[in-house]
């Protein structure tokens, strides 16, 4: 896989991420409310809690190797450019 390759997967995996977090705090649960005598309100989850956060933790985990292995390559890769590192910072005449 590319560097390029794995920063797209990244950014769709946070996507991903960002969504399960939602549907693990919003949408894990459907909530009924009764009217009658007493109100009652009864909440049913919707989602077994576990298997969304083991697929939360398994795609926060694969972002962590991501990310150190693209930070790995970078620091190893030699770019072919020649430069003057004095003339292009230097001042204005």
């Amino acid at each position: 896989m590319t560097i390029n390759e794995v920063l797209v997967l990244q950014k769709a995996v946070r996507e991903r991420l960002n969504g399960l977090k939602g549907l693990r705090s919003e949408v894990s649960k459907s909530e009924t409310l009764f009217y009658a005598k007493d109100e009652k309100k009864v909440t049913e989850p919707q989602y077994d809690v576990k298997a969304v956060d083991a697929k939360i933790v398994e795609l926060e985990m694969w972002l962590f190797k991501a990310d150190s292995a693209v930070k790995q390559a970078n620091a190893t890769t030699q770019v072919p450019i020649e430069s003057n590192v004095d003339s292009l910072l230097a001042g204005l005449v």
